[in-house]
This record gives structure tokens, C-alpha cells and sequence, in this order.
């Protein structure tokens, strides 16, 4: 697949893999398809109730932390990440 393809959502893996995704409102970001469970550590899982620690969804990375994207916050389109550098 040619890294200038976008794909619909529908279509991307839901098993942890980080890809690019889009959003009308904020472009191009990093994220994954995954449960709280999957990343936060124990301390930073405390407080959270079980639906909410394992409920998947999709989940935007950044710099410090990551956040949860779900009902028009969800994301339209995505394609792989591309290879590193050699």
C-alpha cells in the first residue's frame, strides 16, 4: 500500500498496531485501536472503573500522555505508519 493512500476507518486494524489517523478538526495524528488496560501502568489506571479500563476504542498519542477518541471525536480515515529509517 502506498503511503499516500488514505483509508477509511472501517478498514483499520483493531489490534493494537499504531497507525496515522485523521481528523477534520485536528489532521494528522498517532494512534491505535486498543483498551487503557493495553498501555497505563497500574498507578495510572487507578480510579479508572473496569468498563473504562477495558473498553477499546481509539486513542490519540502525544508527547505526554494519551487521550480517548470516541463518538464525533472518532477518527475518518488512517494509513500504516511509515518504515523507519535505515
Amino acid at each position: 500500500m502506498s503511503m499516500s493512500e488514505w483509508q477509511p476507518i472501517e478498514t483499520a486494524p483493531k489490534d493494537g498496531t499504531g497507525v496515522l489517523g485523521w481528523r477534520e478538526d485536528c489532521g494528522i495524528i498517532l494512534m491505535r485501536y486498543a483498551a487503557p488496560m493495553d498501555f497505563l501502568t497500574d498507578e495510572e489506571a487507578e480510579g479508572l472503573d473496569e468498563y473504562s479500563a477495558e473498553a477499546e476504542d481509539w486513542f490519540a498519542a502525544d508527547l505526554i500522555a494519551g487521550c480517548r477518541m470516541d463518538g464525533n471525536d472518532e477518527p475518518t480515515h488512517w494509513m500504516p505508519l511509515p518504515e523507519p529509517p535505515k
